[in-house]
């Protein structure tokens, strides 16, 4: 991988028409997938904890027993050790913030009705559980768990549960340990990919599945989830991260970089795009942008997605 990172910025009059289009996977590369993923999902409902530490030690390189799938709550207390004060203030604030948004949405759903002698109401009963899937690997997304925990805990569901993927040491990204933690996750366990999704769906000799299942994933992960959604429901098949910011010279440079970074850093196939009259944001936000990237993943992105237009 190359130490830089190039970004196209082209003039309103030879902006491409395709400039934002993806290359499609050819379509038996997309069929092996489907199978690939329909296999895995066969072998933890026969296998169940067996597959788990086996694809874990196929796909993240880590060796696991069954007693370490999952995370203990010394693990969790650990974490707050390796993260700075100011990450987790940040973390209660986002919690507190989106926690206190997602009871008023939920207060707005409900609604009363009399009409002569007839009183017509809604009955709103959170689900027994459900189980977040977060992302790791390229990055870590501690803002994934608390989006995908938070509106459980509002509606009232008694089990929460986090799946993510293990580093190649065993181990999860203590930004997402002390997230959960904030968020009051019931359980959370090492484990990623489809595997995770299929035991979320049926369970194994040691968890237990879960009513629903929410949160972004490869695209894998969402083949998998809509799978299984003939037996459990989920949130959505995710497709891959978008963004275009329309900005003009009053804008923050700091700003709209970020927002295209923390769009592009989460794959290769993500798209950000940058439509600007100024050309004095333009340059600012590009080289804020060569500055900060995550050269680990959004690299790949910028060199082949990132568009802006000077006019």
């Amino acid at each position: 991988m190359r130490n830089r990172i190039e970004i196209r910025v082209w003039k309103a009059h030879e902006l491409p028409p395709n400039w934002f289009k993806r290359r499609l996977a050819e379509d038996k590369d997309s069929a092996a997938a489907e199978n690939d993923v329909k296999e895995i999902i066969s072998a933890v409902q026969r296998q169940g904890n067996a597959a788990l530490i086996g694809f874990t030690e196929r796909f993240d390189k880590t060796k696991l027993t069954a007693r370490d799938l999952r995370v203990t709550s010394a693990e969790i207390k650990a974490a707050y050790k390796a993260v700075g004060q100011q990450q987790v203030n940040a973390l209660k604030l986002m919690r507190e913030r989106l926690f206190a948004n997602e009871k008023i949405a939920l207060q707005q759903i409900g609604y009363k009705t009399s009409r002569e002698g007839v009183s017509v109401h809604t009955v709103l009963r959170p689900i027994e559980s459900v189980g977040c899937y977060v992302p790791a690997g390229q990055a870590a997304y501690p803002s994934t768990l608390v989006m995908t925990t938070t509106p459980a805990k509002v509606a009232g569901v008694q089990r929460v549960v986090v799946f993510s993927p293990p580093t190649s040491k065993g181990t999860i990204n203590p930004l997402t340990l002390v997230a959960a933690d904030i968020c009051e996750v019931d359980e959370v366990y090492r484990v990623g990919g489809v595997q995770a999704i299929a035991a979320l769906a049926y369970g194994t000799e040691t968890i237990k599945p879960v009513r629903k299942i929410v949160g972004p994933g490869s695209k894998y992960v969402t083949a998998a989830k809509v799978q299984v959604s003939k037996d459990v429901a989920i949130d959505m098949p995710a497709g891959p991260s978008e963004i275009l910011i329309l900005a003009d010279e009053e804008a923050n440079p700091k700003l709209v970089a970020a927002d295209m970074i923390s769009q592009a850093e989460h794959g290769p196939d993500s798209i950000a795009g940058l439509i600007t009259t100024s050309r004095s944001l333009l340059r600012m936000s590009c080289s804020v942008l060569m500055n900060k990237v995550n050269r680990r993943s959004a690299e790949k992105s910028w060199r082949k997605r990132s568009q802006q237009r000077d006019s």
